[in-house]
């Protein structure tokens, strides 16, 4: 069972947007090597049926199949300085490629 905690102004910031987040795999290379990061977005995705559901703090989160947590389970932060740019980061997941 996949276990995600989302801290209280992450749930905040989403719920202005949305009921559910997305956990996308999304894939990155560079000078060493390519990996794949987890990148949550607010609203639930286009093919949820390509998803895994969990049911976090209330909040629904769709995590691209394949994931696979820390043994404490993952978290879901906000991140950034509210007056000028902030985005959701996760903890605690990944993807194997």
């Amino acid at each position: 069972m996949i276990k995600i905690e989302i801290s209280e102004d992450a749930r905040d910031f989403i719920r202005k947007k949305a009921d559910a987040v997305t956990v996308e795999a999304m894939e990155m290379s560079g000078c060493f090597g390519a990996f794949i990061m987890p990148v949550a977005i607010e609203g639930v995705p286009a093919e949820p049926e390509n998803y895994d559901e969990v049911m976090a703090d209330g909040i629904k989160v769709y995590l691209s199949k394949g994931a696979v947590c820390e043994p404490g389970g993952s978290r879901i932060l906000l991140k950034g300085d509210r007056f000028i740019y902030q985005t959701l980061e996760v903890e605690g997941l990944r993807y194997d490629i």
